[in-house]
Formats: structure tokens, sequence, C-alpha cells
């Protein structure tokens, strides 16, 4: 009988230890925490307001985000739009974390210089669009057919716009070019710059006149410059 029992206890004990784990046998590895993220624009013309996408994985209960846009501005919501006012290139990093793991992705985001629309037209009094100027150009003496000056130097010419009007009566710009080299010695915009006197000695040179009508707001310009050319030829 004392055998049997004893024979019994080595059985029991043999059981329990087959149902043990072993020494070789691993425990189930915690998932490695990962993220990614994405911006969305993730580029445009300042200012340029842009929504973040988060990926979390291996997550094992509760995590935090902490956020870094890039432009000195953080946060923690990863749903949250961000707004960057600047041009320039940024980065906005996500830093996530558990009790025992943190992982870490980034986002780019550039930003460019806004682009100025270019003016529309004033309306007119009548509410359509803005009239180009009647332009008017004489001379003192009279040019001959072809706008040409020919005979001995020295020589004055009176150069006149002052009889150009603007149908909605906006102020005038005038420009003259006496010689024809490309720079303009009179850019004006009051009475004495539509009329001015150039004295001309042997050579040849290509006077030019412009004239155009501004918006009274910004005093840019409506429409493109209306030009008329001369030709001055003396000996």
């Amino acid at each position: 009988m004392r055998n049997e029992s004893r024979a019994l206890a080595l059985l029991a004990l043999a059981a329990a230890v087959a149902s043990a784990p072993g020494c070789n046998e691993e425990s189930p590895a915690t998932p490695s925490l990962g993220a990614t993220c994405s911006a969305s624009p993730a580029s445009g013309p300042a200012p340029l307001t842009v929504s973040f996408g988060l990926n979390v994985t291996g997550a094992q209960g509760a995590f935090t985000v902490a956020i870094q846009y890039g432009d000195g501005a953080s946060g923690t919501d990863p749903g949250a739009a961000h707004t960057y006012r600047n041009p320039g290139a940024y980065t906005a990093t996500f830093t996530v974390a558990t009790a025992t793991q943190s992982a870490l992705c980034s986002a780019p985001v550039r930003v460019e210089t806004a682009s100025t629309p270019a003016p529309s037209p004033s309306p007119s009094p009548s509410g359509g669009a803005n009239q180009a100027p009647d332009a008017v150009f004489r001379t003192e003496p009279d040019a001959q057919p072809g706008g040409l000056f020919t005979g001995t130097a020295p020589l004055t010419i009176q150069f006149n716009m002052c009889a150009s009007r603007d149908p909605e009566q906006d102020p005038l710009r005038y420009r003259m070019d006496f010689t024809g080299d490309g720079e303009f010695e009179v850019d004006g915009l009051t009475g004495g710059d539509c009329r001015r006197s150039y004295r001309y000695r042997p050579g040849r040179f290509h006077p030019r006149l412009c004239v155009t009508d501004l918006d009274r707001r910004s005093l840019g310009t409506l429409h493109p410059f209306q030009c008329h050319d001369y030709t001055v030829r003396l000996r």
C-alpha cells in the first residue's frame, strides 16, 4: 500500500511539471508602437491652413500625442487644423507615447508666397467696365506725315498731350521720351507734365509720347499706355 501511494504521488508531480511552462518557451511579445502622419494640403500660398492625419499602431491602452508644428506653435490634438501665416518650409512632428513606449513621425509642409491678383478695371459711373482715355498728341511745329521732323539744327519742338480726356474723369499719367533712348524724361500727373518743349541738336532722334488713366484709389494704371512715336532728323 505504501509503495502504491508513493507511485501515485510521483505521477501527480510529473503531471504538474509537464503542465508548467518550459524554460525554453517565450512569453507573448509586446507589439512595437508605431506612428505615421500626413499633411493636407502639404503646400500652398500663405496663409495656409493644414489638416493632419495620424495613424498609430501597436498601442496597448491609452496614449498621448505631442505636436510641434515647426513654426513655433505646438498642440496635443492631432485632429486640429493649423494655419501657417508666413512662407517657408516647415516640418510638423508628432510624438506618440504610452506608459512604456514612444514613437515619432513627421509631415513636411511648404508655404509659398501669396500671389497678388491683378487689379480689375474700376467700374465706370454707368456700371460698365472702365474705359481707356481719348489720347490726343500734338506738336508745335506740326510734324510732317509719318511724324517726321527735318531741317537744320537747333530745332525746338513742343510736345502736347493736354487735350487728352478720360470718359470717367480719371486722372491721367503722361510720359515723354525726347530722344528715344528708352528713358522717359517726363513721367508725371500734373498739368505741366502734359506739355513740354525740347531743343534738338544735329542728329537723328525718335521721341515717344505716352498717356494712360489712373485708378483714383491706388494711382495704379488702369489701361496700357497709348503711345505716339516721332522721328527727328536734323543736319
